[in-house]
């Protein structure tokens, strides 16, 4: 059946261009492709005619371009399968991908909402964090970036895959899996028009990725032309398209029984607390008062402590080493490139042997504080472990990185760490990893760095990114 309909489109592509006396580089008439049953993005309305935010959004492009566009929105993968392998057919909005990117030019980054995946779970069950879903039954649909997203996080065996957005929200109203993911937005329209608000809840967001329209490799030189058709379309147009399909006060209308709730429970909460209230202002006296401000503020600093414990190491108030691979985490669907540096302490375990613990930890302390003062507040460095720094460089030029590093390193011999009328040299190695070009999962751009970097110990020697620096390693200039 799906080879009938691919056959079918691939014949109704040719023919449209037969008609048609103008080609697809002069983009009068343009094929839009999408999923069939993403509601409310791409649809096959009850009418049988397309609908939905990317079909209204690629018909303002058509009025203000005065551009035919004909509309084939077909199941996900076929979708993808179409926009690859036929000239003249643009997949009207999706996120990008490497694997996706193997067959398909990606746009640049499309003015409409960000994609929102969030973390939805069937009321009654208690999963409440992704990385406990060890034993629940997951959906996704084949092909689709949360489907990549899933493959990086749980085992293939716990993913059931679905060839539609659609099948796969039928399956969950059946009872079939416990949890998906899915645009926040989108999940609560389906649950509100399929009448099965409520049946699953949002427990939190995973990430989230913006939009781009893309063709065929071999036509991707009409991108460039299709944007500036594109950039003729009011923003106003777009936020109306938004409020026609998802308004906040239908969004909000999708959970009136927790709405109905929280009034209550609002309600009775200022109660309590008025009484409570009074009840305490006839009670207590100055000195209750004053304990009591005591209370708050240690409290206050104890909350603070604790946060400041989860996200900072302790020792040198860097970034924690959770902190940062969350970060890496979630520049996992990065369209942009960017840099990962492995710092490590020269001799960290021989100056622990020779002068103490307390002046590792002052060596540690020093790199930390400049690392602090050579870097801007934007780029984030946490500690790993022992003496390893990294070091994430929203960059899109290595060598920009690696003279970053050096700087760093400069700054560090300049001044240099005392104890007892002694000098304490302080120095380390460095390696980087490269994204797209090296990995594209954080875990693995942290493993080449280090890697790299111990292959820049010359025996504790001085550090030397030209001298020491694998050919692997070599300069590469990104657009």
């Amino acid at each position: 059946m799906p080879c009938i309909r691919q056959f079918t489109v691939t014949a109704l592509t040719f023919f449209l261009s037969l008609l048609s006396p103008v080609s697809f580089a002069d983009t009068k008439q343009l094929i839009v492709t999408g999923s069939s049953t993403w509601q409310p993005f791409s649809f096959i309305n009850r009418d049988g005619q397309p609908d939905g935010i990317m079909v209204d959004y690629w018909r303002l492009y058509a009025k203000a371009n005065d551009v035919d566009v004909h509309f084939q929105l077909l199941p996900w993968s076929e979708s993808l399968q179409y926009a690859a392998n036929n000239e003249g057919v643009v997949h009207g909005g999706l996120g990008y991908t490497g694997d996706r990117a193997d067959n398909l030019a990606f746009s640049r980054e499309l003015p409409l909402n960000h994609y929102n995946v969030n973390l939805f779970v069937q009321k009654d069950l208690p999963f409440e964090d992704f990385n406990a879903l060890g034993s629940a039954k997951v959906g996704s649909v084949k092909d689709s970036a949360k489907h990549a997203f899933l493959l990086s996080h749980l085992s293939e065996e716990n993913i059931t895959l679905y060839p539609t957005f659609g099948s796969l929200n039928e399956a969950a109203y059946r009872g079939e899996i416990d949890v998906f993911i899915d645009d926040l937005s989108t999940a609560l329209y389906d649950m509100r028009h399929s009448g099965n608000t409520g049946l699953f809840t949002s427990r939190s967001k995973l990430y989230s990725f913006p939009l781009h329209f893309a063709v065929a490799k071999v036509t991707q030189d009409n991108i460039a032309q299709i944007e500036r058709g594109l950039s003729k379309i009011d923003v106003a147009d777009i936020d109306a398209i938004y409020n026609k399909w998802i308004p906040a006060s239908r969004l909000n209308a999708t959970l009136p029984w927790l709405n109905k709730t929280a009034h209550y429970i609002i309600l009775i909460s200022s109660l309590v607390l008025l009484i409570g209230g009074l009840t305490l202002y006839h009670r207590l006296l100055k000195s209750r008062t004053n304990e009591l401000k005591n209370a708050v503020e240690a409290l206050k600093d104890s909350n603070n402590r604790l946060e400041s414990a989860v996200q900072n190491d302790v020792l040198t108030g860097a970034k924690s080493r959770h902190q940062f691979f969350t970060q890496l985490a979630d520049k996992r669907f990065s369209p942009s490139p960017f840099v990962v540096a492995v710092l490590d302490i020269d001799g960290l375990k021989h100056i622990n042997e020779n002068h103490g613990q307390y002046i590792g930890d002052m060596a540690l302390k020093h790199l930390a504080t400049q690392l602090r003062l050579q870097l801007s507040n934007q780029t984030m460095f946490a500690r790993l472990g022992g003496g390893e720094f990294a070091i994430l460089f929203d960059l899109s030029d290595n060598s920009q990185a690696m003279r970053k590093i050096n700087q760093i390193q400069k700054a560090l011999q300049l001044s240099s760490l005392y104890f007892d009328q002694q000098v304490v040299p302080v120095k380390f190695s460095a390696g980087i990893g490269c994204y797209p070009y090296d990995g594209e999962h954080g875990e693995a751009l942290v493993r080449i760095a280090s890697k790299r970097m111990r292959a820049n110990k010359p025996n504790y020697g001085n550090f030397s990114a030209n001298d020491h620096e694998p050919e692997s390693m070599a300069e590469r200039h990104w657009a």
